[in-house]
């Protein structure tokens, strides 16, 4: 009888062949042929989440009309076929083509902290094109790691494990983040973390966020406080087509002497600023207030 590490590890390999062949169209056709779809099938035909959209919009940007509302969420959809696109187009992608579309403004940020030996913990949301960020490795000094919750879908886990992976990043289970850059000394470390999810109502951190009292992950605080990491946010804005501005922002090079809290508001705040640029770039089909 097949084992389930087997059927997933089959599944898989049935999934993974046509995802890579996909991957392997030019931009133009990915565009027709997946892009285009995926809109009119998400927007037109199954309302993905439409309801979620619509009442995450409504309720974080209280000041718009209906219509505009309902326009943001075209925008919206509009932008995650994109994503799709270009997500799909990491599985074979060259590095030499996306380093084309991916231009750090301030790479001088993080070469200071380089030279002075400090990890740093990067905190982002998912807003823009994240999954770019797996260029980083051939554009920093740092080692650099993405700390993450394991997927309840082991075949969606094991395919951004592979696109994420692809350039020389390294993927660290939140669970053992803390042992790993505390045991770790030989080369300063740059640890992702996507910190904008729902937490689940046991999470303890709350704060204002897009007109809203939101429970927060704090882990990435906490991280950083154990470890003595700066911290810094990073937002990702859209630069022409299918390219992005990734911006390095500080919060705080002495985080063991902020107060409780303090930077998980500081990089809601900065993640808020980065959604009123441009609000359909954000991930509003997540069930982000869940408690409310």
């Amino acid at each position: 009888m097949m084992t389930r590490k087997a059927r997933y590890d089959l599944l898989y390999f049935l999934v993974y062949p046509p995802l890579y062949l996909l991957s392997m169209l030019p931009y133009y056709l990915s565009n027709i042929l997946i892009g285009r779809l995926l809109f009119f099938l998400s927007y037109r035909v199954f309302r993905y989440r439409y309801n979620v959209v619509l009442q995450n919009l409504s309720r974080a940007l209280p000041l718009k009309t209906y219509e505009e509302v309902e326009l943001l969420a075209r925008e919206f959809y509009l932008h995650l076929a994109g994503l799709a696109v270009e997500i799909t187009r990491f599985f074979s992608i060259s590095s030499r083509e996306q380093l084309k579309q991916v231009r750090i403004s301030n790479p001088e940020l993080l070469d200071t902290y380089y030279q002075q030996n400090r990890n740093v913990i990067a905190v982002l949301g998912h807003y823009g094109n994240w999954e770019c960020l797996n260029i980083l490795p051939m554009l920093l000094p740092f080692q650099v790691n993405a700390i993450y919750k394991p997927l309840s879908n082991k075949i969606m886990g094991k395919l951004v494990h592979r696109i994420r992976t692809r350039f020389g990043m390294r993927m660290i289970p939140a669970s053992q983040a803390l042992r790993q850059l505390l045991k770790t000394h030989e080369q300063p470390q740059l640890s992702l973390f996507i910190a904008d999810q729902f937490p689940g109502l046991q999470a303890k951190c709350r704060v204002d966020f897009m007109n809203q009292s939101t429970l927060m992950f704090n882990g990435a605080e906490k991280l950083a406080i154990a470890t003595n990491s700066v911290v810094i946010y990073i937002d990702i804005l859209p630069l022409g087509h299918n390219s992005w501005r990734v911006n390095f922002s500080p919060i705080t090079e002495i985080a063991p002497q902020t107060s409780s809290g303090q930077i998980t508001a500081a990089f809601s705040k900065k993640l808020q600023q980065t959604i009123s640029i441009s609000p359909a770039y954000w991930l509003w089909s997540h069930k982000r207030w869940k408690e409310n």
